[in-house]
């Protein structure tokens, strides 16, 4: 399965990175396993982990409606059963038999507890060096499928950074075809993450910074597609900030204007000086979601609400 394969990958590397086992067991994401426990247990027994392994607190018995009932007063459940948002009425019996799923499923959670003291094996490395590219794919392409990515990372010629920026360049120009506004400006966005991968830092404030122009100017975007449209994405002012605060770009107005012409931008929706100016205080730590407030009021509503 990919995504499984996906998540051994991010766990060997962290472990590979100096990160501890509990930092990668708190942090990660293991939706294809039952719970983190799980799947360290299986890189162990697959052989890409070796050395001391326990899982300890499995198997406790759960408690029962009987025991709850006798320990809480019907205060003390709708109590319980607000805080993990469930429904407060009904009879005392009912409360209990809520109240028993969340205690149960949080004594489960909280009762196991891993004891490990594990190496990578040699043929983790050996994964891990196969599949460097998933790393690639974690840092700048997360918005996409994996499985196309590992599709055409398996049928490109091309190293690692070449092969993310053509995907990217396929997915832009399919976007524009059809009309997908939002996977185009999310494929540009990729595009500069790849860069900034590569630490090609001058190549990725080109392309996040024509995300926030074009975000700003759509070149296509239907009343459906804008009902929940981002017209500044916080993420995108937070890395345009700090490329701009550690690398030497030289004048921010120039490059914006270099950038603006090369977007080549047929409809205007947010003047070419307004825009500008409203880079400067997004970047300045204005509030984003007011900012978006007044530029839908502004600009944005008559020309693409319903």
């Amino acid at each position: 399965m990919s995504e499984q394969k996906l998540e051994i990958f991010n766990v060997l590397n962290f472990l590979d990175n100096g990160y501890e086992l509990d930092d990668i067991l708190n942090e990660g994401n293991f939706g294809t396993f039952p719970s983190a426990q799980d799947c360290i247990k299986h890189l162990v027994d697959e052989g890409y982990l070796e050395g001391d392994f326990e899982v300890s607190g499995v198997g406790n018995e759960e408690l029962t409606a009987e025991e709850v009932s006798k320990k809480y007063t019907v205060a003390q459940l709708k109590d319980i059963l607000r805080e993990n948002n469930l429904k407060v009425s009904g009879k005392k019996q009912e409360l209990v038999e809520r109240v028993l799923t969340v205690l149960n499923t949080n004594d489960a959670e909280s009762d196991e507890e891993i004891s490990a003291d594990l190496d990578l094996t040699d043929k983790a490395k050996e994964f891990l060096k196969e599949n460097e590219w998933m790393d690639l794919y974690m840092f700048a392409l997360v918005a996409f499928r994996f499985e196309d990515y590992e599709t055409y990372m398996k049928n490109s010629s091309e190293d690692n950074v070449q092969t993310a920026l053509n995907f990217c360049d396929e997915i832009i120009s399919r976007a524009l075809i059809s009309n997908q506004f939002l996977v185009f400006i999310d494929a540009l966005s990729a595009k500069a993450h790849v860069y900034a991968y590569d630490k090609d830092y001058e190549s990725f404030l080109e392309y996040d910074l024509q995300r926030f122009i074009l975000g700003l100017n759509p070149i296509m975007m239907d009343p459906q597609t804008y009902a929940t449209y981002e017209v500044i994405n916080y993420a995108n002012v937070i890395n345009l900030k700090n490329v701009v605060e550690q690398v030497n770009i030289g004048s921010l107005k120039k490059r914006f204007d270099r950038i603006w012409n090369k977007s080549n931008i047929k409809s205007t929706t947010v003047p070419k000086k307004a825009c500008y100016k409203i880079l400067q205080k997004a970047m300045s730590g204005a509030d984003i979601e007011e900012l978006n407030f007044d530029l839908r009021q502004k600009y944005f509503d008559k020309k693409f609400g319903i």
